[in-house]
């Protein structure tokens, strides 16, 4: 018997797809690539999914349904989609609040100077004509013109990347076209070799057109530059948010949905590559870079991400004791991973990860901020902050890291109004007789991101509407405290009975608030980050005292106010002046190893000798854990 479907339409789209009746509306819009948000991947824990059925049967709310959604909103036909199945065709509306049209992602930070040694290099040829004694092989004749000029170290060109003794390898393909090209082309030509191996040969002299692309896949966005293998300068940059996202914002959340279905993982793993292809995409358009010019990628992620990239299974993450397939860095060929706008022969270098959930990002960062060179006795602790924050100390030439579960309330989930640091977030909050705020790209808000959560966390406690337990005070706890514009932003939800601090109204004058549920998250988050911060310090041996610098790393952490992370217990209290932003550091670090195989060298070594942490199994985490919840 065949299975009933329906078609659904979605608007503002008009997209018109059939979808077999027993499928949720999130699985048919993923499915059919359109953008909604659903920071749970889809348990319906978060709220997010959110549609408007605008014609078809219009289902009964379920319990979860009740909870999130007001009345009003209901009787206009909003749904969640991860709990809603068709049983009829129909009409949705995505709405912009359920989508993640776009994201303020950094793409810059603190990096220091590298001598330009790339793991490709183009050599012009001109071969001369053999001598009948001394003839070899066209493909040794190659080689040994190519050693030749390499020995004769020209300063016009780089030397061969090959290791004494090494022989220059070639693929069938290349061998093939090798007669037929040298004909054609008089002889006169361009080598093109990466890691030892010739990948590509040129008409004429193409030496000064050589590419490489470095790559941050985090778990929230994917970030990309396009460098001048020549000289090592960027090309162009771009950006998006990661299509992985609709299968929830945080690894675990993925780790679940690749265990949950014989194809889950495929999907994953199809999502991400089909995000680096536009990516690639819009660096080519952006820069007229022809893509077979393009020969090498490097790539920085944390372990979950690096597992989905390959296509490895990433269950053993997510179960005790927490290890990784393969944590040494990885070498594959673009096509065989799907990548297809660079040249066919063209290498992706993953970086290595440390251990557990300590990835590549966290290699990238420590090679950017120059950590693993103790050039001096200070002591200094790095913070990644996101969704999941990696923690590195260095101890004279010792490196210690663990990793912090914060969740993902700074990237706007489990928050009722959060959202990613997209146009029209509210990324600042300060309370005076009334609340001021800024949002992201001076427009109508309508969500808060990470920085304003801290901002508007920092400023409740300060005023004392929310008080060191995290306990908000309701209006009549109050009384002459504060100003009576402040008061009156103190409400109690409808639904729930559950106070809110109203922030501000949305564009069709609904209110952004902020919860006691919010609080809570706010806690947790904050919580786990300063732990992690503490139990280092005390496996090191060291006090806080003892730190010459904090360095905050990540999207989130480099638009943080100081004064007020400080104030939550986010980062531990120390002078301004020792706090520093370093941007995007794991991505500065794969910019670093695509034009450096002294980095790649200095990241393998990083990730053998840092010192990793399970700080949940640590004597002190659950005392530490609960100290630190309090503000």
């Amino acid at each position: 018997m065949s299975q009933i479907s329906y078609e659904l339409t979605i608007q503002p789209e008009n997209q018109k797809i059939l979808v077999p009746s027993d499928t949720t509306l999130l699985e048919a819009i993923t499915e059919a690539g359109v953008n909604i948000t659903a920071a749970c991947g889809g348990k319906a824990s978060c709220g997010k999914c959110r549609i408007i059925i605008e014609d078809g049967n219009l289902p009964l709310p379920t319990d979860i349904e009740l909870s999130v959604l007001t009345e009003e909103q209901l009787r206009s036909g909003m749904r969640l989609a991860c709990r809603t199945k068709l049983d009829s065709d129909m009409v949705i509306t995505v709405p912009d609040t359920s989508r993640s049209l776009e994201v303020r992602i950094l793409m810059g930070g603190a990096s220091h100077p590298v001598e330009l040694s790339p793991n490709v290099s183009k050599h012009y040829l001109e071969l001369p004509t053999q001598a009948l004694t001394e003839a070899v092989s066209l493909f040794n004749h190659l080689c040994r013109t190519l050693d030749l000029r390499a020995d004769a170290s020209l300063r016009s060109e780089p030397a061969l990347s090959l290791s004494k003794g090494q022989a220059l390898r070639a693929d069938l393909a290349l061998l093939q076209r090798l007669p037929n090209v040298l004909d054609a082309w008089n002889n006169k030509l361009t080598a093109v070799v990466c890691d030892g191996k010739l990948i590509a040969l040129e008409q004429g002299d193409t030496t000064k057109r050589c590419y490489g692309i470095a790559l941050d896949v985090g778990t929230t966005t994917i970030v990309g530059a396009l460098i001048d293998l020549t000289t090592g300068e960027d090309v162009a940059t771009t950006s998006m948010v990661n299509p992985q996202s609709t299968y929830g914002h945080d690894v675990i959340s993925r780790i679940n949905f690749a265990i949950g279905g014989e194809h889950s993982l495929d999907e994953l793993q199809l999502a991400v590559i089909s995000a680096i292809n536009q990516i690639i995409a819009s660096l080519i358009k952006s820069s007229k870079v022809k893509s077979e010019e393009i020969y090498e990628m490097t790539v920085v992620g944390n372990s979950t991400m690096f597992h989905l990239l390959l296509g490895i299974h990433p269950r053993s993450l997510g179960t005790m004791p927490y290890v990784p397939v393969v944590s040494h860095s990885v070498d594959v060929n673009a096509a065989d991973l799907g990548i297809l706008q660079v040249n066919p022969a063209a290498n992706v270098h993953i970086l290595p990860n440390i251990a557990g959930f300590i990835g590549a990002d966290s290699v990238g960062a420590i090679l950017a901020a120059n950590f693993d060179k103790a050039e001096d006795d200070s002591i200094k602790i790095m913070a990644d902050m996101g969704t999941n924050c990696e923690i590195i100390l260095r101890k004279n030439d010792q490196l210690f890291a663990c990793s912090a579960a914060a969740g993902p309330a700074f990237e706007g989930a489990k928050i009722k109004h959060g959202m990613y640091a997209g146009p029209g977030a509210i990324e600042s909050v300060s309370l005076n007789d009334d609340c001021e705020y800024k949002t992201i790209g001076k427009v109508t808000p309508k969500g808060i991101c990470g920085s304003g959560l801290v901002d508007l966390g920092a400023e409740l406690l300060r005023v004392g509407i929310v008080d060191a337990t995290g306990r908000m005070l309701a209006p009549d706890e109050l009384n002459d405290k504060i100003s009576p514009q402040l008061q009156k932003r103190l409400v109690k939800n409808e639904t729930d009975g559950i106070l809110e601090f109203v922030i501000a109204n949305s564009e069709n004058n609904a209110p952004i608030t902020l919860t006691q549920r919010d609080v809570r998250e706010l806690q947790l988050a904050k919580a786990a980050i300063r732990t992690g911060i503490e139990v280092l310090l005390r496996q090191a041996g060291l006090q806080l005292d003892d730190v010459d610098e904090l360095c905050v790393a990540g999207g989130f952490g480099n638009y943080l106010n100081k004064e007020n992370a400080i104030r939550l217990g986010l980062i531990p209290e120390m002078p301004l002046a020792r706090i520093k932003f370093i941007g995007n550091a794991a991505f500065i670090g794969a910019k670093m190893a695509l034009i450096s195989r002294d980095i790649r060298d200095r990241a393998d070594k990083v990730a053998r000798s840092t010192q990793h942490l399970q700080i949940a199994d640590t004597p002190d985490f659950q005392t530490l854990y609960m100290e630190s919840m309090m503000f």
